[in-house]
């Protein structure tokens, strides 16, 4: 048993921070379980696919509406509830409750969401297209 205050202290935020390090993050094999994923706002809002910028719905497809700054079904169109940094279904407020969901022919993967970082159900659509090269 460790009598020692802080070496208790130590491990226990050893432990917490490392935890925090890897959770919610892409690995290059797990791509594939992305790939055609599509992404589903609050009240069933359909908002594009996760994969290749070559795919019509592909968020990552630059001539999409999903990837556009202008369309409201859009997570980079800073104006709509999707991706302003203040709404609490965008992906880019990393307290939002409501993210979009990630739904793949599996069903529920996660949420597209930058945070909190402490979540393993929330991916960052950055972090996805970089990871799988899917720019």
């Amino acid at each position: 048993m460790i009598k020692n205050n802080s070496l208790k202290t130590f491990l226990l935020v050893f432990f917490v921070l490392s935890n925090k390090i890897h959770t919610g993050e892409v690995n290059g094999w797990e791509c594939s379980k992305f790939e055609n994923a599509r992404i589903i706002g609050e009240g069933g809002v359909y908002l594009g696919v996760l994969g290749p910028g070559w795919l019509a719905d592909s968020i990552f497809n630059s001539s999409s509406s999903f990837s556009s700054t202008w369309s409201y079904n859009s997570i980079f169109n800073t104006s709509s509830i999707y991706g302003d940094s203040y709404s609490n279904t965008s992906v880019f407020n990393d307290s939002a409750d409501s993210p979009p969901e990630i739904i793949s022919s599996q069903g529920f993967i996660g949420y597209l969401s930058v945070g909190p970082s402490w979540d393993d159900k929330r991916y960052s659509p950055n972090d996805i297209k970089y990871t799988c090269d899917w720019d």
